[in-house]
């Protein structure tokens, strides 16, 4: 047997260190992840995905709709929150399985002690009682860490929650970004033509005015246009670089490469007809963290820390409340943009193939060629920036929804 008599009390020793396990195996780091390991570039494929997903996902085109799984799959933060968490998981599951070894230690020498004959004895009947009570206490603080490890492993588990959060945000922060690096894209798009257009009507001005037909303010104006545009598209230059280089970042990529980003798509305007805003107003309050934060603020149990509470939870409810109400309401203001503009573009294009059809009969100026076309390049990017404007709207009133709004 592995206990001789002489060590009866021996046992005794393992109490500190039986109770320390059982305490501490609740402690889960607040680090929790909302997923298993986040899938890397590897051959396996993540669960949750088929082949085609995978190689997708992997290609070097980034999609607007691929970006929470860029986010959960690459995100350096998400993977190392991933990382950590499983790793401490997996700590917890020994420890539970070191208990149950040890649950089976003692009653494996509670048995010698027994088979031996140490029964007969007062002191091999006490090692015999403490073997057995460590065994069941070593059993008991196994399924404790066992129930522990089983709740938080779950994918609804609430200690997932911070991560959670955070895929919510990156991913919210991933679209905001991909909405910007697109509307500043189209933006420079437009001026890049407008600067061309504008170049095109400086020197006609300037030849026009050779001939009397154009005033010296004419000229400088002219060229104080094209001068604009020029500065404007040096700025949209680093603006769209630099948000770029973000959106590369939170979706994963490494290196010097960058990543095809490709356009957001229109937004279905019939979609919004069936927003209901009580009931995602009510989704918000359920649903926000800082609501949910709290909620769940520990408060002395008196009568006045209770009602004051109460007071800040219904404050906040009614603050998140008129927030909803606004983001609504610009969503409603901004579809209305959206459905002018583009009405402002299709006759803009009308107008364009009307003129290009005169200009090639001669029957109009140069000049006034190219400033029709200015007007449709504009109405173009008008109508960009307002399904943009639009789009970017109806993400934050979602994530607000899913109980990303601070206040």
């Amino acid at each position: 047997m592995r206990w001789k008599m002489s060590n009866k009390w021996h046992a005794v020793l393992l109490t500190a260190a039986l109770v320390s396990m059982a305490g501490n195996a609740m402690v889960l780091p607040a680090f929790a992840a909302g997923m298993k390991e986040p899938g890397k570039a590897e051959n396996a494929v993540p669960d949750g995905y088929n082949e085609k997903q995978w190689e997708l996902i992997q290609d070097n085109v980034l999609e607007y709709d691929e970006l929470g799984d860029r986010i959960k799959l690459f995100n350096p933060n998400m993977v190392s929150a991933n990382e950590m968490y499983w790793s401490a998981m997996d700590d917890v599951k020994d420890q539970y399985m070191a208990a149950y070894h040890d649950a089976e230690d003692f009653k494996d020498d509670a048995d010698d002690v027994r088979d031996e004959g140490g029964l007969a004895t007062m002191d091999g009947q006490i090692l015999y009682a403490t073997l057995r009570a460590y065994e069941k206490a070593m059993k008991s603080a196994g399924d404790k860490i066992s129930r522990a490890y089983n709740d938080n492993t779950k994918s609804d588990a609430s200690s997932y929650e911070p991560v959670r959060k955070g895929a919510k945000q990156l991913t919210n922060g991933a679209q905001q970004a991909m909405i910007g690096y697109n509307m500043a894209s189209a933006q420079k798009k437009t001026l890049q033509t407008m600067t061309e257009m504008y170049e095109k009507l400086y020197s006609a001005t300037v030849s026009m005015q050779g001939l009397g037909m154009a005033t010296d303010a004419e000229v400088i104006a002219a060229k104080k246009n094209l001068l604009s545009a020029e500065s404007s598209l040096a700025s949209l230059d680093n603006t769209v670089e630099n948000l770029g280089s973000t959106l590369k970042l939170l979706t994963g990529w490494t290196g010097e490469e960058m990543p095809q980003i490709q356009t957001v798509p229109p937004v279905d305007l019939s979609k919004i007809d069936e927003l209901n805003l009580q009931e995602d107003t009510a989704s918000a309050i359920r649903n926000n963290y800082t609501l949910i934060d709290e909620r769940h603020r520990k408060t002395d149990r008196s009568t006045t820390r209770v009602k004051s509470k109460f007071r800040n939870e219904e404050q906040m409810e009614q603050n998140l409340s008129i927030q909803m109400e606004q983001l609504y309401q610009d969503i409603m203001e901004k579809k209305k943009n959206c459905e002018a503009a583009r009405t402002a573009y299709d006759q803009a294009v009308v107008i364009k193939n009307a003129t290009e059809v005169q200009m090639q009969n001669g029957s109009i100026s140069q000049i006034e060629y190219l400033g029709q076309m200015l007007s449709y390049y504009q109405a173009d990017g008008n109508k960009t920036n307002a399904d943009l404007s639009l789009r970017q709207a109806m993400e934050l009133y979602y994530w607000a929804t899913q109980g990303i709004l601070d206040f």
